[in-house]
């Protein structure tokens, strides 16, 4: 019990809001390394990036092909892929600046780049197992149907959740409780957005004045109802994805502590020998 109340008001803290954290070599480095290569997780970033961008490309190109293509970018799903493929092609770019020009130094504060990659990816992982929940218990029992094709429908909404675990699952950066203000902005942006292209008359591919059967601003009361539920599903999931972080560092400690421990130093060059302690 100590340790969850010490837990607690460490990161129960106006200053974790920010985008501010000590150890810049988290964002490159993996919770699982026992080196400084960056080399190891760029690769495995590039993958999940490329996978995250075929799934985009094929959803696209059915759209395409169906002659629907301008529909693409109203479902939530579709916002949620191309978030998927934002924050990974940023952990790849992180991870090919500091191949290419070394470790980032933490005294001026995290730059830009990274930054960037932390709210994408604490937007993109909560926001992947919603689409996938949301869609698996609620619109596919409803009948909904949202890709052009079965196998892509399939796809889309079970790849984008496999490829953020596996993202989740090779970092080592943190992920905080209060962050949770950036994937609920995302959310509550698309909320708005529906909102919004009803009221302008908008139609969906079928011909329908909603975009989801379930979130039909025609009938507000049921809709702000459901609206309701899955804002508060996705704070849910957002802690659950702090938890995974948490068991994720975890398990790795206790795997690397019987062999080798990494001590990181901030700003030691990436490619140089790491200075280790060999636990019995």
């Amino acid at each position: 019990m100590s340790a969850i109340k010490s837990y607690f008001k460490h990161e129960v803290n106006l200053s974790k809001l920010g985008l501010e954290y000590s150890k810049p070599s988290t964002f490159y480095l993996s919770a699982w390394q026992t080196n400084r290569s960056v080399i190891p997780l760029l690769i495995w970033r590039s993958i999940l990036f490329l996978a995250s961008l075929g799934i985009v490309l094929t959803s696209m190109v059915m759209y395409g092909q169906g002659g629907k293509l301008k529909f693409w970018f109203i479902y939530l799903t579709h916002w949620g892929i191309t978030l998927n493929t934002l924050a990974t092609g940023f952990s790849v770019a992180v991870s090919v600046r500091c191949y290419l020009y070394g470790p980032i130094g933490a005294d001026f504060g995290l730059p830009w780049y990274v930054k960037s990659y932390w709210v994408l990816y604490n937007s993109a992982v909560p926001m992947a197992f919603l689409i996938t929940v949301f869609y698996w218990t609620v619109l596919y029992e409803a009948g909904f149907e949202e890709e052009m094709n079965h196998g892509v429908d399939v796809g889309v909404h079970g790849l984008n959740s496999v490829v953020m675990f596996l993202l989740l699952a090779s970092s080592s950066h943190p992920s905080r409780l209060l962050h949770v203000y950036q994937p609920f902005i995302f959310g509550l942006t698309y909320g708005f957005f529906s909102a919004m292209y009803y009221l302008a008359g908008g139609l969906d591919k079928y011909g329908n004045t909603y975009i989801y059967p379930v979130i039909n601003w025609g009938k507000p009361g049921p809709t702000l109802g459901m609206v309701a539920i899955t804002a508060l599903l996705l704070v849910s999931l957002h802690f659950a994805v702090v938890g995974l972080a948490a068991i994720r560092d975890g398990i790795a400690s206790r795997c690397l502590r019987r062999s080798v421990v990494t001590h990181i130093e901030e700003g030691m060059p990436l490619r140089s020998p790491a200075k280790t302690i060999v636990y019995p």
